[in-house]
């Protein structure tokens, strides 16, 4: 049983409160009547259903307290309620039960591992998540001259922007930290839909490795909340003098000043036995200031670098729900400078594009 509730606990929220996770390591360690009432304070305090839940459980095998059915059952009804109400808005519970009952509707096996694997395949059962924003743009046009040729095209001023970006959360707390280890995928490509030929300009890929603390962990500090160490690849997949890539580590601090959210990234370039673009780095300088500012339901978000030398850019990004949706955004998106894609990374583009995410 109890593997069953550290199973359980292992699947909430990774970034849940700090006390919440202190509390749960006493309650590892088998002091059940410093976590029961710390758990208790959380409950009934904090709305905290996680730890609503963990009481209700306490109570029944009285663990740092005398057990009480009565009590159990009122606790394991408060999470329930709660978790039902926190998921009951969200835009994926119809598909989730409309998968749910194509599952139901199968043949299954007498083997219990055969059906958990067809039920994997069937729902898509992974732990993607979102990592920079994954959007379409429509429009995207070019307002200070056109773009260089490629493979013999003219580009046009207009195009079709889009990104997609996820990441996947393979570990945590291996040392001790609380510490996160991921790996992350982002692909941006410029599409020349209003050409008649239809081409792609250009496609960057960039695929990463992080790792990421929350210091308030370790520090009572008001303002820095995490720091995360990445190694990372970018290149535009071409070969010969079209040909763009770099490898490079990472250091980036995060900031909270009120509602004001602040990224501080800086970055190393790691030597190339080839090198395609040596002077990359002059444009695209070492690191970015990022300032993300919500606000009810709008969410803006300025990124800014700048070599000191007058190559620098400045990206602003705004997002609104579509219908108040969790799940889809109007997205506009503003840039000015160096280093929109790794082709042009040396040509001044200033630019505007309107359309849809589906992540912030």
């Amino acid at each position: 049983m109890k593997l069953l509730l550290t199973l359980l606990i292992s699947t909430t929220f990774l970034f849940g409160a700090i006390e919440f996770e202190e509390t749960y390591r006493l309650y590892k360690a088998e002091d059940y009547k410093t976590a029961f009432k710390q758990f208790k304070h959380l409950a009934q305090e904090e709305n905290d259903l996680d730890a609503a839940y963990i009481l209700g459980w306490m109570y029944e095998y009285g663990e740092g307290c005398t057990p009480d059915k009565e009590k159990s059952m009122k606790w394991y009804k408060l999470a329930s309620r709660g978790y039902y109400y926190r998921g009951k808005d969200s835009s994926t519970r119809n598909i989730d039960k409309e998968k749910i009952k194509v599952y139901n509707s199968l043949e299954l096996s007498d083997n219990a591992v055969t059906n958990k694997t067809l039920k994997q395949y069937l729902q898509s059962e992974y732990n993607i998540k979102a990592h920079d924003a994954t959007y379409f743009l429509p429009m995207s046009y070019r307002t200070n001259g056109t773009y260089p040729d490629t493979n013999g095209h003219k580009a046009k001023e207009a195009e079709t922007e889009f990104q997609v970006s996820f990441k996947y959360d393979y570990a945590s707390n291996v040392i001790g930290l609380n510490e996160v280890y991921s790996a992350a995928y982002t692909q941006l490509s410029f599409w020349q839909l209003y050409d008649k030929s239809a081409y792609f300009r250009e496609t960057n890929y960039n695929p990463e490795f992080f790792v990421t603390v929350p210091v308030s962990d370790f520090s009572d500090t008001i303002f820095v909340k995490a720091v995360r160490l990445s190694f990372a690849h970018q290149s535009n997949g071409r070969g010969g003098a079209e040909e763009r890539s770099w490898n490079f580590l990472s250091l980036s601090t995060y900031f909270q000043y009120k509602f004001l959210f602040s990224e501080l990234k800086i970055w190393h370039r790691l030597p190339d036995e080839t090198d395609y673009n040596p002077d990359l780095i002059d444009y695209m300088g070492h690191g970015h200031l990022r300032f993300l500012l919500p606000y009810k339901e709008h969410m803006a978000q300025v990124i800014l670098r700048n070599n000191f030398k007058g190559e620098g850019s400045a990206e602003l990004n705004y997002s609104y729900p579509v219908f108040s949706r969790n799940d889809l955004f109007f997205y506009i998106k503003g840039f000015s400078g160096y280093g929109e894609s790794l082709i042009d990374y040396n040509h001044h583009v200033d630019k505007i594009g309107f359309g849809f995410s589906i992540s912030r």
